[in-house]
C-alpha cells in the first residue's frame, strides 16, 4: 500500500513545534473578558452567604458569577448525548455553582474581568460564609459509618446489578485463588489544562463555543439544555487539544463560560490552572477490588466471581456506567466458561472520578492479571502457560455482548512476546541474580489486555462523513473528528488517500464543528480508526463511484465499463479514453452543471477482540524501595497499523502513563480532605526513567476494519500496570496489589516481613 502502514507527522505538528498552534488558551476575541475560577477550600458543607463587594469594586472587574445569581438548574458532566434518547438513567446532580460544596475543589464563584490580572486579584477578595458538614474521602467509611447518607437525596451508594455471564460449569475439583487490590485516584496530567472560549450574541441570540472536547455534538446537548438554548443557534467548535485520555470529555470549565457569556454578551475565556485541573476537573477512580476464580489442576479456569468497589468522588457523573461496563472487559482476552461480576459505586468528598484511558480494562486487568499470577504460583505453572490455556482463539464468542471476538489474536502476542522478550532466559538470570544479590532484587512478568474498538452492542455507534472533489482533484472531507494530539486525523486522511489514490496533502480534513460537520457521537470507546476511518473509506469508495457515473454520462458510455486506476477514470479494457481526478471535477462541472459531491453514514455492527501482551524485567532497591525498569515489550494484536510509528508512539506513550500508575502516581486526601493538587508532590513516570520501549505489532487483518486495522490508543495501556506490579512480586516474592507501588509502601512491606 502507499500509505497505510507508512510513517507520516501528524496534522499539525509544523505549527506545534514552531509555537503556531492555537488552543483554547490562546485564543483572544475583540472584547474579550477573562475568568477567575473560585472553589472550595472545605470538602463538605454548605455555602451561606458570599460577599462579593470588595471584588467587583476592583477595577477591570465587570461582575462576579454564584450560585445565588445563577441558574439552579442541574446537569450531568458526563451525559454525551441528547437527554431524551439516552439508554441509560444518569442523575444530573452538578450545578453550575451549587450552594451546597461536596469537596475541595468544588466550583462556588467566578470572576469576570477585563484582564487576567483582575480576575485572579479579584478572588482573594470574595468572602465566602460557609457551613461545614462531616466528611469522607473513601468509599469505606461512607459504607461502614453512613456519615454521608444525606449528600444526595437518592442516597451515595450507587449499585450495580450483579450480572452472571456464560454457564457455571461443574467445579468440584476446582481450586479457588483468591486475591483483592486497590488503585489510587490518579489524573490525567494532560499538557493543556481545561480550558473553554464562549461568545453570546445578544442581538441574534447565537452562542460559539470553543473547547478541546471529544464530542461537540454532546457537549451541545448538555449546554443547550442546562441554558435553555435552541441547537440551531449554539454552536460548539472542537479546537486543537494538547492531550485528554478522557478528561476532556466531560464538562467542568464549558457550564462556566457559558453562564458568564449569556450574562455579559460579550466574549469569554476560562482556563483552569494546574491545580483546577487535578482537583476540580476529574480523575481516574479510586478503587477496591476482588476475584475469587475457580481454576483447574491444570490451569484453566472454571468461573470468576469479581467485585468492584467505585469511588465516585462528590458526584455520581459516569461512575455507576463505569462501574457496569468493568463487566463488559471479562471476555475481552480471556475464553472461560462463566463470571459472576457486582460492583457499587459510592460518592464521597473527593474530587470526581471520570472517564480515564482504557474505561474499566485497567482496572479490570489489574485484578485479574493478579489473580492468574497468584494461581500460577499455586500451581506450579509458568505465567505465560497458564495465559496461553485460557487465552481466547479466532471465532469466539464474548459471553458478556454474545458478539463475535473475531480475528483476536491473544495466543500469538503471547507466543511471539514470550520469544522476542526472551523470557525463559531472563526468569533464569532473575533467580541467578536474586541468589548472588542482597540489596538488589531482580522480577520478570506478563501483563495481558483487551479492550474493544467501538461502543457496539452497548449502545448504537454511527459515523457520517461528506466529500467533494475541487476543479483541481483536491478533496475536502468534512467528519466530525476530534484528535487529541496522536495523529488521528492523519489516521483517517491516510485511510481515505489510499482509497482514492491521491496524495494526503491532496485532501482537507478538519475538526468537529456542530454548524459544519455531521452528527458524531464523539471521540471515545476506541472508535476513531474502527468506526470513523470505515466510514471515510466508504464515503471516499461512494465518491470514486459518482466519478464513473459521471463520467460515463458524459462519455455515453455504461458506467460498468469504466474503472478508477492510480486516481484515474479509464476503460476497464483500455482503449485510450482517461480522465484525470481535475478533469472529470471540471468536466461534470462544465458538462453536467453537478458538483462531485457524495455523502454517507455508517452504522457500526461489530467489535473483534484488540489485545496485548507486555513483558516487564524490573530491578528493585530493597533498602530505598525504588524500583527501575531494566526491559521492556508491547506485542499488541493491532489488525494493521495505518500510521506504524504514530501507533509505536501511543504504546510507548501509555507504558509511561501505566508505568507511573503502577509505581508512583496518586492522589491522597489530608486530615483536612485536601487531595494532592500539585505536581511537586504527584510523582510523574517520565519517558527518560523508562528503558527502550520495544513494540512488536501482530498485523494480519481479517477484521472489518479499514484495512484490517484495530483499535489501539486505549488498549494500549492495559497490560502495563499488571507487568510490572506482577515483576516487582516475581522479584521480591511477594503478593502485593495495592497501585501505586510506591517505595514507601515497598520498603514497609520489606520492614514487615523482616527483610533488612
Amino acid at each position: 500500500m502507499k500509505y497505510v502502514g507508512k510513517s507520516l507527522p501528524i496534522h499539525d505538528s509544523a505549527t506545534k513545534v514552531s509555537g503556531g498552534a492555537k488552543y483554547a488558551g490562546d485564543m483572544l476575541l475583540p472584547g474579550m473578558l477573562h475568568l477567575a475560577l473560585l472553589t472550595s477550600e472545605i470538602p463538605h458543607g454548605k455555602v451561606r452567604a458570599i460577599d462579593t463587594s470588595l471584588a467587583t469594586a476592583l477595577p477591570g472587574v465587570v461582575d462576579v458569577l454564584h450560585c445565588f445569581n445563577t441558574t439552579k438548574k442541574h446537569f450531568n458532566r458526563y451525559r454525551n448525548i441528547h437527554h431524551n434518547i439516552t439508554s441509560r438513567d444518569i442523575l444530573e446532580q452538578e450545578r453550575v455553582f451549587s450552594e451546597r460544596v461536596r469537596f475541595v475543589g468544588d466550583r462556588v464563584a467566578c470572576v469576570i474581568a477585563e484582564t487576567s490580572q483582575a480576575a485572579f486579584d479579584a478572588l482573594a477578595l470574595i468572602n465566602v460564609e460557609y457551613e461545614a458538614f462531616d466528611f469522607a474521602t473513601d468509599s469505606k467509611t461512607v459504607i461502614e459509618t453512613g456519615v454521608l447518607n444525606n449528600m444526595f437525596p437518592e442516597g451515595v451508594i450507587y449499585p450495580v446489578k450483579k450480572m452472571e455471564m456464560g454457564t457455571l460449569p461443574d467445579l468440584s475439583g476446582g481450586i479457588a485463588i483468591k486475591t483483592g487490590g486497590s488503585i489510587a485516584r490518579v489524573n490525567h496530567v494532560t499538557m493543556e489544562p481545561q480550558a473553554c472560549v464562549a461568545d453570546f450574541d445578544k442581538i441574534t441570540g447565537h452562542l460559539n463555543v470553543w473547547s478541546p472536547n471529544q464530542t461537540v455534538h454532546g457537549l451541545r446537548s448538555v449546554l443547550a439544555e442546562l441554558f435553555e438554548l435552541p441547537y440551531h443557534k449554539l454552536r460548539v467548535i472542537k479546537t486543537t487539544m494538547g492531550g485528554s485520555f478522557g478528561s476532556k470529555q466531560e464538562w467542568m470549565s464549558e457550564p462556566v463560560a457559558v453562564a458568564c457569556a449569556l450574562h455579559t454578551g460579550r466574549p469569554v475565556k476560562l482556563s483552569f490552572t494546574r491545580e483546577q485541573a487535578m482537583l476540580s476537573s476529574i480523575t481516574r477512580c479510586a478503587l477496591e477490588g476482588s476475584v475469587e476464580s475457580t481454576v483447574t489442576k491444570e490451569g484453566k479456569i472454571l468461573s470468576l466471581d469479581v467485585d468492584m468497589i467505585l469511588d465516585a468522588g462528590a458526584y455520581l457523573s459516569n461512575s455507576q456506567d463505569y462501574c457496569a461496563v468493568i463487566s463488559s472487559k471479562l471476555f475481552r482476552f480471556y475464553n472461560f466458561p462463566h463470571a459472576y461480576y457486582e460492583g457499587r459505586a459510592v460518592c464521597t468528598n473527593s474530587p470526581v472520578s471520570g472517564a480515564f484511558r482504557g474505561w474499566g480494562s485497567p482496572e479490570l486487568f489489574v485484578m485479574l492479571e493478579h489473580n492468574l499470577n497468584t494461581a500460577a504460583k499455586k500451581l506450579g505453572i509458568d505465567p505465560t502457560e497458564i495465559r496461553l490455556k485460557n487465552a481466547a482463539a479466532p471465532g469466539d464468542i464474548d459471553k458478556k455482548t454474545g458478539i463475535s471476538l473475531g480475528e483476536i489474536r491473544a495466543k500469538e502476542c503471547i507466543i511471539r512476546g514470550r520469544e522476542l522478550f526472551g523470557w525463559t532466559d531472563k526468569r533464569a538470570e532473575c533467580e541467578k541474580f536474586n541468589k548472588q544479590s542482597k540489596r538488589f532484587k531482580r522480577g520478570v512478568a506478563i501483563g495481558c489486555g483487551g479492550h474493544g474498538n467501538s461502543y457496539f452492542p452497548r449502545r448504537q455507534d454511527y459515523c457520517g462523513a461528506e466529500m467533494r472533489m475541487n476543479e483541481d482533484g483536491t478533496v475536502i472531507v468534512k467528519m466530525t473528528l476530534h484528535d487529541h494530539g496522536c495523529g488521528s486525523l492523519t489516521a483517517v486522511k491516510m485511510i481515505i488517500a489510499e482509497t482514492l489514490g491521491i496524495s494526503v496533502d491532496n485532501i482537507s480534513l478538519g475538526e468537529g464543528d456542530t454548524d459544519n460537520t455531521p452528527h458524531d457521537v464523539g471521540c471515545f470507546a476506541s472508535r476513531t480508526t474502527y468506526v470513523a476511518g470505515r466510514t471515510g473509506l466508504y464515503c471516499a469508495e461512494k465518491l470514486k463511484e459518482l466519478l464513473i457515473e459521471r463520467v460515463a454520462e458524459i462519455e455515453g458510455r455504461a458506467p460498468e465499463e469504466l474503472t478508477v486506476i492510480d486516481g484515474e477514470i479509464r476503460p476497464i479494457y483500455g482503449d485510450g479514453l482517461k480522465y484525470s481526478y481535475a478533469e472529470a471535477a471540471q468536466a461534470s462541472l462544465r458538462e453536467l452543471q453537478k458538483e462531485i459531491w457524495v455523502m454517507y453514514q455508517f452504522v457500526n455492527d461489530s467489535n473483534p477482540g484488540v489485545t496485548g501482551a507486555h513483558f516487564a524485567y524490573t530491578e528493585v532497591d530493597t533498602l530505598t524501595g525504588m524500583v527501575e525498569v531494566l526491559d521492556y515489550l508491547a506485542v499488541h494484536d493491532i489488525g494493521q497499523a495505518i500510521n506504524r510509528e504514530i501507533t509505536i508512539a501511543q504504546i510507548q506513550g501509555a507504558v509511561a502513563m501505566g508505568a507511573g500508575a503502577a509505581l508512583s502516581e496518586g492522589m491522597f486526601p489530608d486530615k483536612k480532605g485536601r487531595f494532592t493538587r500539585a505536581l511537586k508532590d504527584y510523582h510523574l513516570r517520565n519517558i527518560p526513567e523508562l528503558p527502550e520501549v520495544r513494540v512488536e505489532l501482530i498485523e494480519d487483518g481479517g477484521d472489518p476494519g479499514p484495512f484490517g486495522a484495530k483499535s489501539i490508543g486505549e488498549l494500549s495501556i492495559v497490560p502495563v500496570a499488571p507487568a510490572i506490579v506482577g515483576a516487582v512480586n516475581h522479584a521480591l516474592g511477594s503478593d502485593l496489589n495495592d497501585l501505586p507501588l510506591s517505595p514507601e509502601r515497598i520498603v514497609k512491606y520489606l520492614v514487615q516481613r523482616g527483610v533488612e
